[in-house]
């Protein structure tokens, strides 16, 4: 179902990528890629996805911004996340009454009576939650890389050719969510020749493991086009990402499509200079000025 729903947005992710290129384009030859680009986007798309009218979708946008911004303190990001569950549920009630063709849409005509409007409203919150910080963080340091490659940026900017491999070999190597969720230890075990007592917290580093070298040479280096087993970048088995097809669309019609509208892209400001996020479990940018 949700597959389905994907295949019918690439053209939707076109317009919103356009939109907002053409938006950067009119504001002059200086922009943040981060609220100009890798921000609005995976928002907007998952609006989209779920089916929230358009005229609803700027306080929408502002909701999801909100939550993820600490500048006013905790209080005020938790007051966004409840204000963003009661849209939410107010929008599944809408769709039980009237399903549209979105995500939600789909569901209550197919599943209605299984499922609560609460248990929805979770469903899409946690979409949103899932999506948002990840989404932003991987076209912004995907971008960094390709300015700091610039032959590599020639090729997704001059062919589609490249393009799946550039996307699936930067998840690799960037890996922007660090960690995977805690596991505690049901019993005593031995894991890897490392002794765990029951109750111990075990973490596992998606970063390690998509670097390890077991799986080829040069680990700690982006190789677009190598063969190496499939990454963890979204995790593995049934804790995958469910997001990941919706994630990897993204970034293969963004990452071109903004190359090639500007070819002479490049960072305002010396590499130095850049503000990585030093403490978080999503690996990220604070800003990224770039000029054309």
């Amino acid at each position: 179902m949700v597959a389905g729903h994907l295949r019918r947005l690439d053209g939707s992710i076109q317009k919103i990528v356009n939109d907002h290129l053409d938006a950067m384009a009119q504001g002059g030859h200086e922009a943040d890629l981060i609220p100009s680009l890798a921000l609005p986007i995976p928002s907007l798309v998952v609006c989209e996805l779920l089916g929230v009218p358009y005229g609803e979708r700027s306080d929408f946008l502002r909701m999801s911004a909100d939550r993820f911004d600490l500048s006013a303190g905790p209080e005020a990001s938790i007051q966004a996340v409840n204000d963003s569950m009661v849209y939410l549920t107010d929008l599944v009630a809408r769709e039980r009454a009237n399903p549209g063709d979105g995500l939600l849409g789909t569901l209550l005509r197919d599943h209605g009576d299984e499922v609560s409007d609460r248990e929805l409203a979770s469903l899409a919150d946690g979409m949103l939650t899932g999506g948002h910080d990840t989404s932003t963080s991987m076209p912004a340091l995907g971008t960094l890389w390709l300015l700091e490659n610039p032959e590599r940026g020639d090729l997704v900017r001059d062919t589609d050719d490249h393009i799946d491999q550039v996307v699936e070999e930067l998840l690799r190597y960037l890996t922007v969510v660090q960690v995977a969720f805690p596991r505690f230890a049901r019993e005593d075990l031995v894991l890897a020749g490392q002794p765990i007592a029951k109750g111990q917290m075990v973490l596992c580093s998606l970063t390690a493991a998509n670097r390890d070298p077991a799986l080829g040479a040069d680990m700690d280096q982006a190789i677009p086009g190598r063969k190496t087993s499939p990454h963890v970048a979204f995790g593995h088995g049934i804790h995958r990402c469910i997001g990941a097809p919706l994630a990897q669309m993204e970034l293969r019609i963004a990452r071109p499509a903004l190359l090639r509208r500007f070819p002479g892209l490049r960072l305002a400001v010396p590499f130095e200079q850049l503000a990585f996020r030093e403490i978080s479990i999503v690996y990220g940018l604070d800003a990224l000025p770039v000029v054309w």
